[in-house]
C-alpha cells in the first residue's frame, strides 16, 4: 500500500509539475528575453539565461514608442473607471433582483441573462453607428459607459450570491426603521466583499486586456490603450524581441501585482460564489 501511495503521489507531482511548465513556460521565457540583448535573442542555440543581463530593452522601448506612458495613464483610468463602476452599477440592479419585490423581476432578470447570449459581431455595427452620431466616437464612453451600466455577467454574478444570503438580515434592518439603502449598504455589501474585490478583479482585467473596443472606437493615438500600443509596437520594432517582451512585461505587472495582492479574496469570492 505505500509503493501505491508514493506512486499516486509521483504522479500527481508529474501531472502538476507539467501543468506548472505549460503556464509558467511562456511566462519564464518572456522575463528572459526582456533581459537579453538583442544579439542574444538570434543566437542559436538560443540560451535561456541571459549573459549579460540588462534592462536596455525598456530605454528603446520608450524611445522608439514615445506614447507609451500615456498609453500605460489610459489604461489605467479606463480600467479603473470600470472596475469601480462595475462595482457600484453591477451589485445596485442585482440587489433589485435579489432582494427586492415585484411581478416583472424574474421576467427581467431573464432578458439581462438572454443578452449574454448574443454575440459581440452583431451589434457591433449599430452601436459603431449609434456612437458615432452622438458624439462618442473617438472618445473614452463606449470603453466605460456600457461596461459600467450593462453588464450581465456581473449583475448575474452579484445576484446570485446576494440572494443566497437570509432574508431575516433585511427584516431586521427594516424593523430598526432602515430602508433598501441601508440593507445594501451596511448589511449586503459588507457581507459580500470577497465577492466585490473578485468582480472588481474581473471588470478591470476585462477592460485591461481589451484590444477590439478601443481599436474600433478610437482613432487618436494619444487616447488609445496599452493593448492596442503593443500591436503598434509590434508593428514598428518586430525586429527587436528585447522591446517586444518588455512591452508584454509591463501590460502583464499590472494584473500580476492585482492578483497577488487580492489572491485570498480572489480565491474566496470564487469558492463563495461558486458555492451559493
Amino acid at each position: 500500500m505505500r509503493i501505491q501511495t508514493i506512486s499516486r503521489t509521483a504522479v500527481h507531482y508529474a501531472f502538476l509539475l507539467l501543468g506548472l511548465m505549460m503556464f509558467a513556460g511562456p511566462l519564464v521565457w518572456l522575463i528572459s528575453t526582456m533581459l537579453k540583448t538583442q544579439e542574444q535573442t538570434f543566437q542559436y542555440p538560443p540560451s535561456f539565461i541571459p549573459n549579460p543581463v540588462t534592462l536596455d530593452a525598456f530605454p528603446r522601448l520608450f524611445e522608439s514608442m514615445p506614447l507609451m506612458g500615456r498609453w500605460i495613464l489610459n489604461s489605467f483610468a479606463i480600467s479603473g473607471m470600470v472596475g469601480i463602476g462595475t462595482t457600484v452599477f453591477a451589485s445596485l440592479v442585482a440587489f433589485g433582483f435579489a432582494r427586492t419585490k415585484g411581478r416583472l423581476r424574474g421576467v427581467l432578470f431573464t432578458i439581462v441573462l438572454a443578452t449574454l447570449m448574443i454575440p459581440a459581431q452583431i451589434t457591433l455595427i449599430p452601436l459603431y453607428l449609434m456612437y458615432k452620431q452622438i458624439g462618442w466616437y473617438n472618445t473614452w464612453l463606449p470603453l466605460i459607459v456600457p461596461q459600467i451600466l450593462a453588464n450581465p455577467y456581473f449583475i448575474f454574478m452579484y445576484r446570485q450570491f446576494f440572494m443566497s444570503l437570509p432574508r431575516e438580515l433585511d427584516e431586521a434592518v427594516q424593523m430598526e426603521g432602515g430602508g433598501y439603502w441601508t440593507i445594501y449598504s451596511q448589511v449586503i455589501m459588507p457581507l459580500t466583499k470577497p465577492t466585490v474585490i473578485t468582480g472588481f478583479i474581473f471588470s478591470f482585467v476585462f477592460s485591461w486586456t481589451d484590444f477590439f473596443s478601443p481599436l474600433i472606437y478610437i482613432q487618436s493615438e494619444k487616447l488609445q490603450t496599452l493593448s492596442v500600443g503593443l500591436q503598434m509596437i509590434m508593428g514598428q520594432t518586430s525586429h527587436d524581441f528585447p522591446v517586444l517582451a518588455a512591452g508584454s512585461f509591463i501590460a502583464l505587472l499590472p494584473i500580476g501585482c492585482l492578483y497577488f495582492f487580492a489572491q485570498r479574496y480572489f480565491v474566496e469570492g470564487v469558492v463563495m460564489s461558486g458555492m451559493k
